[in-house]
């Protein structure tokens, strides 16, 4: 053996039984500098692939290959389902937050939606099966997911539908979209999100625009479909199908009345025992109280009396006059005191009792007297004297101008110019108004008056009358109103008016708030009038444009769309049952 070789084999035995060349106490053999170099590269590696991961995840690129839903030639993933759900949420909030009543909005053993907390840790209901004992917990999650969940099976449905009939969006259509998918970027930036950020802070983790603009496309497609059906239907609902429909569900289309009621109303409040001459002021005031209940029911009865509407209201006004009222102001009351196209809302039993009498109905010209003498004004005390109770009697006569009947005017063409309520209230300068908004507020205030809709409303059609634009003419009847030209009222408009919209048209009654819609469907207006006195309703004050009335009649309308949509529920069933759509339930979980 060379001595080489056994040098060694003598290193390695003296290293195997320690014998050898010892190192320093506790010191470990060195790294080489290499592996030192790749362990830093290898966890850099690591933090930058677990950083564009989350980033990944959070922008939905693992969300969106997870399908929740899925039919033969569409499917929803978890970031499109997010994006449903929470807009089901966000529109829930939206019509329920201003009630007063969204805390008390709730199921059986479970708490009010609280906006503040994840709607998974919100209890919607808790129900115990009383045979099993079983219990089931709905979350408010679980709640919006059903909404969502069902809107997107019939979006699915219709989609499929929409494919096997080769309908498809049109580029004007898909030019809608883009632009409502801008005003999300734009409104992102606004708000002082980005628009990932404000995407996930609104619809939830993953969430992006390409799932907003594919989920919006199905929609849109469904609602193109759903269109051209209904459509289809409603041409199907010819004047023999109305009519037969009519007779088949009189008791839903009969359903009006058009009368002249007013109410004389007597009251007596008691002073206090402690006022001086309290008796006998009580008993003064009781007196007047009695004489007025004799007066009114004299009138209410002379008023009953009277055979035709003209001399019903003429006498009103005589009555309106004796009691202090200007001319003017009574000609208004009277006026009031029309209800056309009346439907029962329980307001006046009595009254509504005898106006919707199926037994013995009412005919046109026939009136009556209503007396509800309301509680005692005065009882006798124990010790032979009085003691007096604030009371009130009503007296109410009414005169049918056409009985029970079905809704026979025409669908109404209308513009408006509104000024909010909010927008102007408590406003003590026009800082945060601006363009001729701002003049005219400010010249408001010039004037010593306060800024108010109501007071905007009023400023403006004086200017439009100093500027020419709206001028009086007189109608057939004698009667003088305000006209203006349609091009006129619509520049006007596009200078003050808060709504998106100036004009409305095809208005069915109903479709406006009851303010709105009583004076668009009064039968005294006039081709281009405008209101001289805003219409105020829960949004603000509106200065009214009539442009005149359809083709279309509304209980014909109702009829029609009952029929078609009796037929589009039918066609629904079918379509929807030859569909298939596929659920994977457990990726709801994925959505936060």
């Amino acid at each position: 053996m060379g001595k080489g070789n056994r040098t060694k084999k003598q290193q390695a035995a003296n290293i195997l039984s320690g014998t050898g060349k010892k190192r320093n106490a506790g010191r470990k053999r060195e790294m080489p500098t290499w592996v030192g170099t790749m362990i830093v590269v290898l966890v850099l590696v690591a933090v930058v692939l677990f950083s564009v991961f989350c980033i990944l995840n959070s922008r939905g690129v693992f969300l969106r290959s997870k399908t929740i839903v899925k039919s033969e030639h569409f499917e929803v993933n978890v970031p499109m389902m997010s994006y449903m759900v929470y807009t089901e949420y966000q529109n829930w909030v939206n019509n329920y937050r201003d009630s007063g009543y969204m805390q008390y909005i709730k199921g059986e053993g479970g708490d009010g939606l609280n906006t503040s907390l994840p709607l998974r840790e919100q209890n919607y209901s808790v129900t115990t099966d009383s045979a099993t004992g079983a219990t089931t917990t709905v979350t408010w999650f679980d709640y919006f997911a059903n909404q969502a969940a069902s809107s997107v099976e019939q979006v699915i449905v219709l989609c499929e539908q929409a494919h096997s009939l080769g309908i498809t969006l049109t580029d004007e259509e898909l030019a809608k979209i883009d632009s409502s998918i801008q005003m999300i970027e734009l409104y992102a930036a606004y708000s002082g999100y980005t628009t990932s950020g404000y995407l996930a802070a609104m619809y939830g983790k993953g969430v992006g625009l390409k799932d907003v603009r594919e989920m919006t496309e199905l929609i849109e497609l469904a609602t193109k479909m759903t269109n051209l059906k209904t459509e289809e239907f409603k041409n199907g609902a010819t004047d023999v199908r109305i009519e037969n429909y009519y007779n088949e569900n009189k008791e839903d289309l009969d359903i009006y009345v058009d009368f002249i009621a007013y109410t004389f109303v007597a009251t007596f409040t008691p002073v206090a025992d402690s006022e001086t001459d309290a008796a006998t002021k009580n008993e003064e005031a009781y007196e007047k109280y009695e004489d007025d209940k004799a007066l009114y029911q004299e009138r209410v009865d002379a008023l009953a009396a009277c055979t035709t509407a003209k001399e019903f209201c003429d006498l009103l006004i005589e009555y309106l006059v004796e009691d202090g009222m200007t001319e003017v102001e009574a000609i208004k009351k009277q006026s009031d005191a029309h209800n056309i196209n009346y439907e029962r809302d329980e307001l006046d039993i009595d009254l509504e009792d005898w106006l919707f009498d199926t037994e013995s109905p009412v005919q046109a010209g026939d009136a009556t007297a209503i007396k509800d003498k309301g509680s005692e004004a005065r009882e006798e005390d124990e010790e032979g004297g009085y003691v007096y109770n604030k009371a009130n009697a009503t007296y109410t006569a009414c005169f049918v101008l056409k009985p029970v009947h079905r809704d026979d005017a025409y669908l109404q063409n209308v513009g408006h110019i509104l000024f909010k309520t909010d927008t102007f209230k408590n406003l003590t300068d026009t800082s945060t108004l601006s363009g001729k908004t701002k003049e005219l507020a400010q010249s408001l205030l010039d004037k010593g008056q306060t800024i108010s809709s109501e007071n905007m409303a009023k400023a403006l059609v004086e200017l439009m009358i100093a500027e020419g634009k709206m001028v009086t003419k007189t109608a057939e009847n004698g009667e003088t109103y305000y006209y203006m030209e349609k091009d006129a009222f619509e520049a006007y408009a596009k200078e003050y008016t808060e709504d998106s919209s100036v004009f409305y048209e095809d208005v069915k009654r109903g479709d406006m708030v009851t303010e709105f819609d009583a004076w668009i469907y009064n039968d005294a207006r006039i081709q281009n009038e405008v209101s001289f006195s805003a219409v105020e309703t829960t949004y603000g004050h509106h200065i009214m444009f009539y442009n005149g009335h359809t083709d279309e009649i509304n209980w014909r309308v109702a009829a029609s769309e009952a029929i078609a949509t009796k037929e589009y529920e039918d066609w629904y069933k079918v379509v929807s049952s030859a569909c298939t759509i596929d659920v994977n339930a457990e990726y709801w979980a994925k959505i936060n």
